[in-house]
């Protein structure tokens, strides 16, 4: 039997999955219109994906001032010209940003729209735009548009492997467009300026089911490395600094159980997010790293510990060091000796410290862990005298879950070892 694996934060993850669920898949909205010898064109980003790749809200307040979106600009416009590539009769274009505002749709969600214009040098005779926005958080993530050239208006899904391609003779009729890379998928109708009853009613359609199934997403990743951030100054400035450090240590180690949540669930299909959260939480100065040998994503628990200096006797001072001992009990190796009968100990000790705890089903249950392994460990080393002293401090521990907690979890558990821990 291996070391036990289940999540010691189940109601931090519940209310970071709630709050993920909420969101639906995240699409973007592009028009391209070809005016004479100047090319014009609106885009639409989900502001929650823009803000947690660009940092536009720095006052970390949870909103985009016109201010702030101002003085993203710059960003903003080296953003889109590394993400939207137009081509005119072979020449790749430059883009100018005429303008930078905050638009929201009919269910008043928040995009950043951006106006831009490119001058082509002579007529446009061959057409070519390739458009991959927001690809770095979402692989395949879409933009849907629009493309109006000489009087002909095409509706076109760009995404990472899709590029916009149309000829345009000399009379001003138009050829059929190419699509290099894959077939155009008519998603939705087109937004104009105002995003119609159709258009929000096939948004839903395609939504729905994207967000039934969302446990990692770039809005809850965003919310949560800017609460840390915030947690960071109060805890390094500000006079409520014990109980900061221990916010900062619930919000780091919910994220650190949510990005589990994602790899069971899902594999590494959110890579990029994933990816984006260690990078971001280094950044921060908080140590989120995966383990290879135990499959997992772990916080160090450095907060945690901060706040039991500054507050040993404090409200949450229980909880800190019980999630102290679940960390150090999750990744602790089962054949190192001398770690288990440390780690026994420091269990022991928090037991003796809080008798009424709450999770006191599980901390007892990391004890009889413990205990067994010790008691394998020196049936190996054919030490029989600590081999059978281990082995009845388990099953001292296993008996009293079993008689205390019957109905739960940790019981079923223990009824388990008991089985490995009888005499033979």
């Amino acid at each position: 039997m291996q070391r036990l694996w289940w999540g010691a934060a189940t109601a931090a993850v519940a209310a970071t999955v709630v709050t993920a669920i909420a969101h639906a898949g995240s699409v973007s909205y592009a028009e391209y219109v070809v005016t004479g010898r100047t090319i014009r064109a609106v885009v639409r980003l989900p502001l929650d994906d823009v803000d947690l790749l660009l940092r536009i809200d720095r006052d970390l307040d949870g909103h985009a001032s016109g201010a702030e979106i101002d003085q993203s600009a710059a960003a903003v416009r080296a953003y889109l010209g590394k993400h939207i590539r137009i081509v005119v009769n072979g020449q790749p274009l430059l883009g100018a940003l005429e303008r930078l505002v905050l638009w929201h749709d009919t269910p008043a969600f928040p995009y950043i729209e951006g106006g831009l214009s490119y001058e082509t040098p002579s007529a446009v005779e061959q057409l070519s735009i390739h458009t991959d926005l927001l690809t770095e958080l979402y692989p395949s993530h879409q933009t849907l548009g629009h493309v109006s050239v000489a009087g002909r208006t095409d509706r076109f899904t760009f995404d990472r492997s899709t590029t916009y391609e149309r000829r345009i003779d000399s009379g001003r009729a138009t050829t059929v467009a190419t699509i290099g890379g894959g077939a155009a998928l008519l998603l939705l109708l087109w937004l104009g300026r105002r995003r119609t009853a159709a258009a929000t009613l096939a948004l839903a359609l395609v939504a729905a089911p994207a967000a039934a199934d969302v446990i990692m997403s770039a809005p809850a990743l965003n919310a949560s490395l800017k609460t840390m951030a915030k947690l960071k100054q109060q805890a390094n400035a500000g006079p409520e600094r014990a109980a900061a450090l221990f916010q900062l240590g619930a919000e780091a180690d919910g994220l650190a159980s949510l990005m589990n949540l994602e790899v069971e669930s899902h594999g590494m299909q959110e890579r990029e997010l994933l990816d984006l959260a260690l990078d971001r939480t280094k950044e921060l100065g908080i140590a989120v790293t995966y383990h290879r040998d135990k499959k997992k994503f772990f916080y160090d628990g450095a907060a945690f510990a901060e706040y039991l200096k500054e507050a040993p006797r404090g409200t949450h001072a229980a909880t800190a060091e019980f999630k102290l001992l679940s960390y150090r009990f999750y990744q602790l190796s089962a054949t190192d000796i001398r770690a288990l009968t440390a780690a026994a100990d420091a269990t022991k000790g928090f037991l003796a410290r809080y008798p009424r705890f709450a999770s006191t089903a599980e901390v007892r249950l990391y004890l009889a862990v413990d205990y067994r392994d010790l008691h394998r460990r020196s049936v190996e080393e054919r030490d029989g005298v600590n081999a059978e002293k281990w082995r009845r401090l388990a099953r001292t521990e296993c008996l009293r879950i079993a008689r205390q907690f019957p109905d739960t979890d940790q019981a079923d558990a223990a009824r388990q070892l008991l089985q490995t821990l009888r005499v033979r």
